[in-house]
């Protein structure tokens, strides 16, 4: 997923290298996605979300996705993007299904945050290493909840949601607006000496 600007040659061969400017561009993008998730893009997470986050920072989390925009350019175009594979969902918004399972599993709690920080990442990680470690994890047909306990006298809490699917909505974060087309022309002047 990611943002260009392309300068397109109109006469052979290019009469100007832009890669300085570029360069600079380009990080200016990276620069502008990283602005606009930390001010927080609308609409604000999900109750259940955010009690699994401990805060209402759509796009925020650990903060590898941030990081992970990168710039790159050439002589003529400038882009910030990511190679994460949540970006396009991130982005445009839409519905995960599961690929394998029945059913997702989704996070019921910030308790299940933590103990997939201790056991593992993955639902099914997670729960083979609980129930190694002496947890009991069973479900309901009904319910479609995924509850735990420590040992047979721990007290239970609900540890994964069940659901058929979950719906993303978009939250646009890469793109170029008109502020950032004046900064990429005014760039490309100052490179080219017509403006200060």
């Amino acid at each position: 997923m990611k943002t260009r600007i392309e300068f397109k040659k109109r006469s052979k061969p290019f009469p100007h290298d832009y890669s300085v400017p570029m360069r600079r561009l380009a990080s200016y993008l990276v620069s502008k996605a990283q602005k606009r998730i930390a001010a927080g893009i609308a609409p604000a997470n999900s109750q259940l979300t955010q009690d699994v986050k401990g805060n209402n920072l759509p796009l925020r989390d650990t903060g590898r996705y941030m990081a992970g925009i990168a710039a790159a350019s050439g002589t003529n175009w400038a882009q910030a993007g990511t190679k994460d594979p949540r970006a396009r969902m991130l982005q445009e918004g839409g519905e995960i299904k599961p690929k394998r399972a029945r059913s997702l599993a989704i996070p019921a709690g910030a308790r299940t945050r933590q103990m997939m920080r201790r056991y593992g990442q993955t639902p099914r990680a997670c729960i083979d290493a609980m129930k190694a470690d002496g947890y009991q994890v069973w479900s309901t047909k009904l319910s479609k909840v995924i509850w735990a306990r420590k040992g047979k006298t721990g007290k239970p809490f609900a540890l994964f949601l069940l659901r058929k699917s979950v719906k993303i909505p978009a939250r646009p974060h890469l793109y170029i607006d008109e502020a950032d087309e004046r900064e990429a022309i005014a760039m490309i002047e100052r490179h080219l000496g017509f403006a200060k």
